[in-house]
């Protein structure tokens, strides 16, 4: 199905919350259940929620994507009963989430539970850095007519952040945080043994999925385990795909960040702000994830990624559908 109208917008940003949803409460599930293995994948069941995903932070990544999605709706609701009521702000936020819309800020609310019990210490960043960065960004293009957003990121930081994530793991999140140390990570001589590849192959790359192979050749005996990835996927882009396909992806991700920013700066429909919100928090969060992990590695993240570089396009030309109610 093409999207062409702000309904097929609504609905891509609702499966996507819907997706997240299920993998979130399948992930909470799995862990809650006392269970050493998966149901149905027959996985080994740590402490760590991870859904779906064969690793907690590829989870991580993909609930902060489809979180994105979710807090992009309810930024729609909010707009929707700006434009449609004259009565005061606060009566249009409370009506936004007393409405039959309370069925997304609770999925928000699973989500977030999820993320937590992941105990992803980046993964968590991400979000919750990207979450106040847009919101701060969309005050201070209009201060007086962001309060009702202002509401809304302050009721997800207090009650899905401090209170219900406190019962599900924050503090060992907080904890994993605290105890991060480069001394105990072998991430950092991932990375400076991978500098070299580039050198060796800076114009077209030593080619797409070459990592496993090539780096074995580069990396310093201090490192016993076995890589994959090169747990930052600036670096592992640029040694697969060399300045070339770095810059051409690096563009795209950027011309993407200015049209949903400018989405947002103009006069734009409830629809298309709420879904520019989106994709910019999920760029962010992908971007500030990427840094120190290799999240576009799973094929679910990268397509959904994907998915929010093109609504960015999308979202700019879409059809008003002025049915479209609260």
């Amino acid at each position: 199905m093409l999207i062409n109208n702000e309904k097929h917008l609504r609905r891509l940003l609702l499966v996507i919350l819907l997706s997240g949803t299920f993998q979130a409460i399948y992930g909470v599930l799995e862990v809650l259940s006392g269970n050493g293995f998966s149901p149905i994948f027959d996985f080994a069941i740590s402490e760590s929620a991870t859904g779906s995903f064969v690793y907690k932070n590829f989870f991580a990544n993909f609930l902060m994507l489809c979180l994105s999605a979710g807090v992009g709706l309810m930024v729609t609701d909010i707009e929707i009963n700006k434009s449609h009521q004259a009565q005061d702000w606060r009566i249009g936020v409370i009506n936004t989430l007393l409405s039959s819309k309370t069925i997304i800020r609770i999925c928000l609310a699973i989500m977030v539970i999820a993320l937590v019990m992941s105990r992803s210490r980046m993964g968590n960043v991400a979000f919750f850095s990207a979450m106040i960065a847009v919101s701060v960004f969309v005050f201070l293009l209009d201060r007086k007519k962001s309060k009702g957003l202002g509401i809304l990121l302050v009721s997800m930081l207090i009650i899905d952040l401090f209170i219900v994530s406190h019962w599900f793991g924050l503090d060992k999140v907080q904890q994993r945080l605290a105890e991060t140390s480069f001394s105990q990570e072998n991430r950092d001589e991932v990375v400076l043994d991978s500098l070299p590849i580039v050198i060796d192959y800076p114009i077209i790359g030593a080619g797409a999925g070459s990592f496993y192979s090539v780096f074995p050749g580069y990396k310093h005996s201090i490192i016993n385990a076995f890589y994959e990835h090169a747990h930052n996927d600036y670096l592992q882009i640029l040694i697969e795909y060399g300045i070339l396909g770095f810059t051409a992806l690096g563009l795209l991700v950027l011309f993407s960040f200015v049209k949903a920013m400018t989405a947002l700066k103009k006069n734009a429909s409830p629809v298309s702000k709420g879904t520019a919100f989106a994709c910019l928090m999920a760029y962010l969060g992908m971007l500030i994830h990427m840094s120190v992990d290799f999240p576009l590695q799973a094929p679910a993240n990268a397509v959904y990624f994907i998915t929010f570089i093109a609504l960015a396009f999308v979202s700019k030309n879409i059809a008003v559908n002025p049915q479209i109610k609260n």
